[in-house]
């Protein structure tokens, strides 16, 4: 190994790619990136962490639109002395049925192929000195035994394999074992028919966790595996996982080291913490990040069975000289970036002004959004004064509202409500609130999810709000009011 070296990387644009391609750069090593079409080296070179590397001059692209076809990465290979290979895809939902054509078709195949494709690309360059695969503890652990069917009572080993399942699957994650299972035997398969002039490392991590740090919206940061935490910690209370599970910045600390001429090739190396319960997640969260539990964005009431997978690590642990970072430091980092990412993207909201609804018509000037407190009739200032910032964080987005699912791949989610154009008639129509049917004005952080159903007075009505940062909670001026009661009414004016 020597500094300066070209690595070929593919998956750059994962989770797990992108941890390994900063610690590439900051090795010092020259990295190709093959990425799928060329928009992605523009997603890529616009990250910040990127820029602060200052390492551009060592970052190549090149564009491999489809793995599986013949000869994908010869041109791609070329001149390299070492290939990361990560990409690989991913189940959308682990719990979902698949028959096992399209199984074959999404999993399978592309895991297949790929892997052969790199492998027959190296040596055709006849540079290559190493190729690192990113396969999984999936591969080497029967899916009954992962899943908690079969108990499982030795540790894992390295060199542990077991038959790729023909189907049918019962899921989409059983679909994906397969694959990584395959993948892993046709890389072992050519590397003892072909006998190249270059040897190959294989990587078993278990679930792995962290931040993604290229992630700029909550979806982002919270997909793949991530998205098993923040589902638990959004309520969902159904699933069987491995109790295992590794920091993302381990696993990638694994793969460049690899490429070390200490490391000896042709063999495997398990990575994993072992999870007593997954649930542990709660706990952990809510000691880190209290506020969005104490709003009811987050909940305690989330559950998974935790399936006990027995692992040998040693052999890891010994040859790269480390201890993994604790499932705890695991949980922390996914939870605390979630709550970074979502916090940037709220900021506070320019401040609002109440005005009287006896006047005809709301002039311009009336609002003043560079005032420093609301002022109500009476010109007291009211209780959603922008002083009055007790918490960071704003209620659960629409794109969350909808998350059902969590799994090994990317959490589906609903999307924002049609824009709609607003007019002034409509937005005092849908602020405007009778003084003595809801004599306190609320604060825009209090109204979501979790808290609107508490508001059961009459006279309120929920809907979703056009803002895509989270639903609100609007009150009807007419519902359950005699005209008696509305001789003095104010208006919210909100800022979207």
């Amino acid at each position: 190994m020597a500094r300066g070296d070209t690595v070929l990387l593919t998956g750059a644009t994962g989770h797990l790619g992108w941890v390994i391609l900063q610690r590439l750069l900051r090795e010092g090593y020259h990295v190709r990136c093959a990425v799928r079409k060329a928009e992605d080296e523009d997603t890529v070179r616009a990250r910040p962490a990127l820029r602060r590397l200052n390492r551009s001059s060592k970052l190549s692209f090149v564009v491999v639109p489809d793995i599986t076809a013949p000869g994908a990465f010869v041109t791609a290979a070329k001149g390299v002395s070492y290939i990361i290979h990560t990409a690989s895809p991913l189940p959308s939902r682990s719990d979902r049925w698949i028959d096992t054509e399209n199984a074959c078709a999404t999993f399978i195949k592309p895991a297949e192929a790929g892997t052969l494709n790199i492998l027959q690309a190296a040596e055709q360059s006849g540079t290559v000195r190493r190729i690192v695969f990113t396969s999984s503890i999936a591969a080497i652990v029967p899916i009954a035994q992962m899943e908690g069917e079969d108990p499982r009572v030795q540790p894992v080993l390295p060199e542990d394999r077991i038959p790729v399942d023909p189907g049918p699957y019962k899921s989409e994650f059983a679909a994906y074992a397969a694959s990584k299972c395959r993948a892993l035997e046709v890389a072992e398969e050519y590397m003892e028919t072909e006998r190249p002039f270059f040897d190959a490392v294989y990587i078993h991590p278990g679930f792995v966790l962290g931040a993604n740090t290229a992630a700029t919206t909550e979806k982002q940061a919270m997909k793949g595996t991530n998205s098993m935490v923040a589902a638990l910690l959004l309520g969902h209370n159904e699933g069987r996982y491995a109790g295992v599970s590794v920091h993302v910045e381990d696993v990638a600390r694994v793969h460049v080291e690899a490429l070390s001429f200490y490391v000896l090739g042709n063999q495997s190396f398990i990575l994993g913490e072992r999870v007593e319960r997954w649930t542990d997640v709660i706990d952990i969260a809510e000691a880190e990040i209290p506020d969005l539990f104490a709003s009811k964005f987050l909940t305690t009431s989330g559950y998974y069975r935790t399936v006990s997978i027995p692992v040998d690590t040693s052999l890891t642990q010994n040859t790269f000289g480390m201890d993994f970072i604790s499932f705890a430091d695991q949980v922390k980092s996914v939870v605390q970036h979630w709550a970074k990412v979502r916090q940037a993207r709220r900021a506070p909201r320019a401040p609002r002004r109440i005005v009287s609804s006896t006047a005809s018509s709301l002039p311009d000037e009336s609002l003043d959004w560079n005032s420093t407190e609301e002022i109500c009739e009476d010109e007291t200032p009211t209780a959603s004064s922008p002083a009055n910032t007790e918490s960071q964080y704003l209620p659960l987005p629409t794109a969350f509202a909808g998350l059902d699912e969590h799994d090994y791949g990317t959490a589906e989610v609903i999307p924002p409500p049609p824009a709609v154009e607003e007019t002034w008639e409509r937005v005092i129509q849908r602020h405007t609130i009778p003084s003595e049917g809801f004599p306190g004005l609320i604060e825009s952080g209090d109204s979501n999810w979790s808290t609107a159903s508490n508001h059961t007075a009459e006279g309120v009505t929920a809907s979703a709000s056009e803002d895509e940062e989270g639903p609100a909670v609007y009150y009807d001026s007419d519902a359950g009011q005699d005209s008696d009661h509305r001789e003095k009414i104010r208006v919210i004016i909100f800022q979207n």
